[in-house]
Order: structure tokens, then C-alpha cells, then sequence
């Protein structure tokens, strides 16, 4: 009743063994190379100590830790290795491509040259999968519009609902309509001799690259200039760099915002203006405009990829700490982003892996990018990454892809990708949370941030060899044991054992800090006490500086000496207190006055 709460009060206790959920029960076990704990802000939710735990009752002789941008939760790591246990280093950066992508393939091109400014409706986002249901493009010749192309195209595809609501185009509206085999080769006729223009090209270009290559046309425009690339050197004074947003910065009309031949239409203005400010910078020759305005551009502000790091070894890992900080006090937009050009400087013994669906291979497979331009992106990296299904069925649910079988079938090139390029492909995790139970607080802190999908979390739990191989089972038995479980041995066999924080205080040092530090407490000391100290005072301070200079703190109380000094000098009364300031060292030294 005193309480006024229940009480339980133990008579007899018995101590059991915890319960095991799950169990590695295969006789050669995984390891996880992409794992994020609670440092992972607003995403992660375990300890790296629950994990390694977890690991260790299941066999596992080694885990990575890939902290979203940080290294924080190193110190908890290195407590958790051992001899039977290796923890390997290693972070998931925002790397950003520093090179500036204005113009390709644009050798002898001048302003008053030819240009077709194009833009495509479609079904969807996905090159491969989705259908290009409208083109509208302007041809212009000396800064001037001499020309107009539009076109419906026909698609036996029922409109997603999302795609008219946003475009207006209805299944009405494309029955009689030409066909995409006859509505391309007559737009690229309409372009032919010009340099294609568009904004946000890389998108448009690759639905003109992959509907190109499926009606075996050759020698199309290969010329192309990106106005939102250019805009981003060009013009400043805006939130953002979206065509909506400029042409109401510019004063241009746009009337029917996401139809091909209005936004085409916008564009050709909002380009001739471009045109006419690089004339105003006497800039004329197109094929210079990267070089020339790489310094215009907010490099910072670009779009990131996901990078897997790994820290193979001591270098690595100095490496690494550079990079961090780098990314941190320069290079913090949002994020701490790594610039490529910084990554290449310090990537001596660093292993580099394409991580997941937004890192630089994944995308670009979505993205339709041409084989050649993927291959080189496959050739930067040291392995490639493949995860669970069920971790990309977003993709999926937002109508990006298909169907299950695409996501199978991305996992499956990325693995003839490694396979041809002799790089390793691993399965990975991308573990967020300990337990399949676990999901519901990520759902928490994700609902928190306002994700409107966090009530469809995927399973980013930690899972055993099994579990990992039943998800990769559509690979066939041998080629899921290569990735989840040889792959991953071998890339942990390639890492050393490290430690991140040397054992040892290490204090700073500052030469002649203990002779300072007597001197100046003895001479104070016979300031106030006279020449000739009293036993009781030159014993009491032998014995206390005898321990501060003994155990290596001199430097600690001069740095302490030094900062008030100086505050005081300058007018500010300030006192130490705590350990330094306690003792009668410390106020001989002029560090308190008590």
C-alpha cells in the first residue's frame, strides 16, 4: 500500500537459457556484408552489440556494419570481435558522380546551330517495360523556332490511372493512333542533322535508345544537350530546376504541364534563353559547356547513389575517416556526400560494392542505360551486390516494374554482369533490424518521417544461410550457394583483422609541459606563501604534480592553464572545475580559484 504500485517480491529464482527463435543450422554459414544499426539515423534500429550477438550464436565468424554515412557505432564494434569473430568496417555513402553531364557528343556545335527540343509521355518510368505514348518536339535554327513535330502513339496497354490524371491522355485518345514503329522513325527523321534536346534528357533519351534498339534502328541522333543540367550553371535564383518552376521564374507559358508538345514547347523557350545567356558569357562552342561550367554547378545538390565500403585494411580505414569528414564539413547538403573524384583520391584499400536498388548499377539497369554505359559502371566497382526480392517489391507495388519475375531477372544480369567481368556478385541483406517482429518499430520511426509507405515495410531482418539461400532458391541451388555463401566468405577472408581506435589514451602533447607546470605552480605557490614554502605546501604540491606529471596529465592541466589564462587576460572570468579544477595543483597553476 506505502508503494501505491504492484509489487513482486521473489521467493525463489530459476535461471533459464533464452528461447531461440531461429537458428543457423547450415553447415557452412553467410556473412552479412551490408548492416545498419541504430546509427543509421531515423533508420536502423539495433545495436551493432544485439547483432553481433545474434552472429555469434549462430556461427558466424564475420559481419560488416554500414552505417548510413557514419562510422559512430565503431567503438561498440570493435568490443564485439574476437578470435572467433571478425567485425568488418564499413559504410553505405551518397556518392555523387562529380562530372557535369550538359552535353554528349557535341564536337563542332555552335548556338546557331540545328537543335530538335523533344519530350516524351509514357506509360511509366521503366525504358524496357513501359510504352512512349506521346512525342512532341521543336525544331530550332539560329536561336529561332522553325519547325513543330507532335504525335500520339498507339499502345494496346490500358492507361495506369496515375498516367492520365498527370498527362490528361486517355485510351480514347490513342485508339487510330500511329504506332510506335511508325511514330519513332518519323520523329527521328524529324531530328535528323540536330542535336536533341531535352529536359531532364537522360530519361527521354532512354526510352529513344530502348524503343530504338527493339525496331532495329541505326544511326539515329546520337548529339543530345540537357536544359536541366544547363539551367543548374545557368540560372540560380530558384528552389529548384524543374521545368514547371523555371518557366514561371522566366515567364514562359505552360499551359498543359506533363503533355509532350506543351512541355516541348516550354522547353524550346526556356533553351533559347540558355542559348542567348551563353552568348552573353561569350561561350559559343557547345562541345566545351562541362568543362566550362563544371564550376557553375552545385556539385553538392546533385543526385547521390548508394555505395557499399568496405575497410580491407588499416589504410582503408584512414582512408575512410577522410572521406567521412570530407563528406561531413565540405560536402553536407542534406546528406554527407561523397564526391567520386574524392572516393578515387582515397581508395586505396577500400572494397567498393554497388549496394542496393539506389545504387549507381541497379539504377541503371531501371533506367534502361545503354550496355556499354553499364559495363563501365560495372568495371568502377570491386563486387556487386544482388538482395532479397522482397526488398525491392516496392518497385513492384509504385507499377516501376512488372512484375516478381523482373526482379528476378535484374538479379539474374547482375550476376552474368559479374560473371563477364570476373568481379564476385554477393547476396546481401541490407539489414535494418534484428527480428522479423522488429519491422514495426522502423514502421514507427519511418511513419515519423512521413513516409507514405512505411505501413509495407520489407523484411530487412537478419537472416540465417537458409533463409538467405530459399530467397535466392529461383537462382538454382548451386549459383545461391556462390552468392550467399561463397561470395560472402571470400570478401570476408579479403578483409584484415582491425582494430578502428588504437588501445591506449593517447594524450596530446606539448613539449616541456611538465616543467611548465611546476614552474608555474611553485612560483605562485612562494607568491603567496613566500620564498621559502612551508613544509606542509611544497609536500602537499610535490605529491600532487608528482601524480599529474607521473600519469601523463601535465599537458592536460597546461591546455587548461593556457585557456584560462588567456580568457582572464581578455576579460572574461572563467574557472575549471571537475577533476582539474579540484585540486591545490590547479590553483597554484591559476586554473580555479578554489
Amino acid at each position: 500500500d506505502y508503494e501505491k504500485e504492484i509489487i513482486v517480491k521473489i521467493q525463489d529464482l530459476q535461471l533459464t537459457t533464452e528461447e531461440m527463435k531461429r537458428m543457423d543450422n547450415a553447415e557452412e554459414k553467410r556473412v552479412e556484408l551490408h548492416l545498419h544499426t541504430g546509427m543509421s539515423s531515423m533508420d536502423g534500429i539495433n545495436s551493432f552489440k544485439e547483432y553481433a550477438e545474434k552472429a555469434k550464436q549462430w556461427g558466424h565468424k564475420a559481419m560488416a556494419i554500414t552505417d548510413h554515412g557514419v562510422v559512430q557505432a565503431y567503438p561498440e564494434a570493435m568490443d564485439c570481435a574476437d578470435e572467433s569473430f571478425k567485425v568488418i568496417y564499413g559504410m553505405e555513402g551518397y556518392l555523387i558522380n562529380d562530372t557535369v553531364n550538359i552535353v554528349h557528343n557535341c564536337e563542332n556545335i555552335v548556338l546557331d546551330s540545328d537543335f530538335v527540343v523533344f519530350d516524351l509521355e509514357t506509360t511509366g518510368l521503366n525504358p524496357k517495360n513501359d510504352h512512349i505514348i506521346e512525342i512532341g518536339a521543336v525544331k530550332i535554327s539560329n536561336r529561332k523556332v522553325i519547325d513543330s513535330f507532335s504525335t500520339f502513339v498507339h499502345t494496346d496497354r490500358k492507361l495506369p490511372a496515375k498516367i492520365i490524371e498527370l498527362t490528361s491522355i486517355t485510351d480514347d485518345m490513342l485508339i487510330g493512333q500511329p504506332e510506335i514503329g511508325e511514330a519513332l522513325p518519323a520523329f527521328l527523321d524529324f531530328a535528323k542533322g540536330s542535336v536533341l534536346v531535352a529536359h531532364n534528357a537522360k530519361f527521354d533519351l532512354a526510352f529513344i535508345r530502348e524503343k530504338a534498339k527493339e525496331l532495329s534502328i541505326e544511326n539515329y541522333p546520337l548529339s543530345n544537350l540537357d536544359t536541366l543540367e544547363l539551367s543548374k550553371a545557368l540560372i540560380k535564383d530558384v528552389k529548384n530546376h524543374r521545368l514547371n518552376t523555371l518557366t514561371k521564374k522566366l515567364g514562359i507559358s505552360l499551359e498543359n504541364h506533363h503533355r509532350a508538345v506543351d512541355d516541348a514547347s516550354a522547353t524550346a523557350q526556356l533553351f533559347i534563353i540558355l542559348l542567348n545567356k551563353l552568348r552573353e558569357r561569350e561561350i559559343y562552342n557547345l562541345s566545351k559547356l562541362n568543362e566550362l561550367l563544371k564550376e557553375d554547378i552545385d556539385i553538392v545538390k546533385q543526385p547521390y547513389y548508394h555505395i557499399n565500403i568496405l575497410v580491407k585494411n588499416y589504410t582503408g580505414l584512414k582512408n575512410l575517416y577522410n572521406l567521412v569528414s570530407d563528406s561531413h564539413i565540405n560536402n553536407f547538403y542534406k546528406k554527407p556526400r561523397l564526391l567520386k573524384s574524392n572516393l578515387n583520391n582515397f581508395r586505396k584499400g577500400l572494397i567498393l560494392g554497388t549496394a542496393c536498388e539506389a545504387g549507381e548499377l541497379y539504377r541503371a539497369i531501371i533506367g534502361g542505360y545503354s550496355h556499354e554505359k553499364i559495363e563501365d559502371i560495372v568495371d568502377y566497382y570491386d563486387f556487386l551486390e544482388i538482395q532479397p526480392l522482397n526488398n525491392n517489391m516496392f518497385l513492384v507495388n509504385n507499377e516501376r516494374l512488372k512484375s516478381v519475375i523482373e526482379l528476378q531477372d535484374i538479379n539474374k544480369m547482375i550476376i552474368k554482369l559479374g560473371e563477364k567481368s570476373g568481379k564476385p556478385v554477393v547476396a546481401t541483406g541490407d539489414v535494418h533490424f534484428l527480428e522479423p517482429e522488429d519491422e514495426i518499430y522502423r514502421r514507427i520511426i519511418m511513419s515519423g518521417q512521413g513516409y507514405e509507405d512505411a505501413e509495407e515495410q520489407a523484411p530487412l531482418y537478419f537472416k540465417t544461410t537458409d533463409e538467405m539461400l530459399d530467397d535466392f532458391s529461383y537462382l538454382g541451388q548451386e549459383k545461391a550457394y556462390e552468392v550467399v555463401v561463397k561470395n560472402t566468405n571470400y570478401i570476408a577472408e579479403l578483409i584484415e583483422p582491425i582494430i578502428p581506435i588504437p588501445k591506449g589514451t593517447f594524450p596530446p602533447i606539448m613539449e616541456g609541459s611538465d616543467h611548465e607546470l611546476r614552474n608555474i605552480c611553485f612560483d605562485n605557490a612562494k607568491s603567496i606563501y613566500g620564498e621559502n614554502l612551508p613544509a606542509i605546501v611544497k609536500s602537499r604540491l610535490n605529491r600532487e604534480l608528482d601524480s599529474i606529471i607521473g600519469n601523463g596529465y601535465s599537458v592536460m592541466y597546461m591546455i587548461a592553464q593556457k585557456l584560462v589564462k588567456k580568457s582572464n587576460e581578455d576579460g572574461y572570468l572563467v574557472g575549471s572545475r571537475g577533476s582539474v579544477g579540484s585540486s591545490f595543483a590547479a590553483t597554484m597553476a591559476g586554473i580555479t580559484e578554489v
